[in-house]
């Protein structure tokens, strides 16, 4: 791949053959107003027939639009940022699996499929538009959120339901689209439930979480973790 950054790849379209293309989409609207969220309009690119990698894949600065109409599958992580203010999406047509996933600052991800992480999803930067989304199913050993971002999952409905997310939540209350198994903003027991790891001034910090959880571990205590999947069944 000649393509240094996951948001170079594909070719590039326009938004009227984006509209076009997934005319009658549920998420066509909403992948069309990236256009009006930047001062400068974003090139959308669209990258047909899916990605299959044995590599980590890291979005660039932004903004950027990028549809990728099949499956994204890596055996590496994936991670999906910008600057400030640089809204940016990106929109998988089928399946996103991948060994952790990383979506923070102004990145929108949307994914059609199945959203699949072999280890853990992190995600901050909600309050700059940071997201992530599947319409069928979400499945991690863990999420950590950070109070300000969401995640949704539908498994098929027209909103987002319990049953679509197969993993630990650590989030905000209050969201309508999950409901974490572990208040993020609850510090007063940050230290009896997350490793040393993952600690940083008695609170967990998301930075230091990402960077845990790439050596393969995970941010709960060993018999918090247990003990959280019993209760919730997984």
């Amino acid at each position: 791949m000649d393509a240094k950054t996951l948001d170079g790849m594909g070719r590039e379209v326009s938004f009227e053959e984006l509209a076009e293309r997934f005319k009658g989409h549920d998420m066509r609207d909403w992948l069309l107003e990236n256009r009006t969220l930047v001062s400068e309009e974003p090139r959308p690119r669209l990258l047909e027939g899916g990605l299959h990698a044995d590599h980590d894949l890291t979005t660039g600065d932004g903004p950027w639009v990028l549809v990728i109409d099949g499956d994204l599958v890596t055996t590496g992580d994936l991670v999906c940022t910008t600057d400030d203010y640089a809204v940016s999406t990106l929109f998988i047509t089928g399946q996103l699996q991948a060994r952790n996933i990383r979506f923070e600052s102004s990145a929108r991800v949307s994914v059609d499929g199945d959203v699949v992480a072999s280890g853990v999803i992190v995600g901050t930067g909600g309050d700059s538009e940071a997201s992530l989304g599947t319409s069928s199913t979400l499945t991690a050993r863990a999420v950590v959120l950070d109070s300000n971002t969401a995640i949704w999952a539908k498994a098929g409905k027209p909103r987002s339901v319990p049953e679509a997310y197969r993993t630990l939540i650590v989030g905000g209350k209050g969201w309508q689209s999950f409901t974490p198994d572990v208040d993020v903003g609850d510090p007063e027991h940050h230290k009896q439930t997350f490793v040393p790891e993952v600690i940083r001034g008695g609170v967990l910090d998301a930075y230091k979480t990402w960077s845990h959880v790439r050596t393969g571990g995970g941010p709960f205590l060993p018999e918090v973790e247990q003990a959280l999947r019993q209760k919730k069944g997984l």
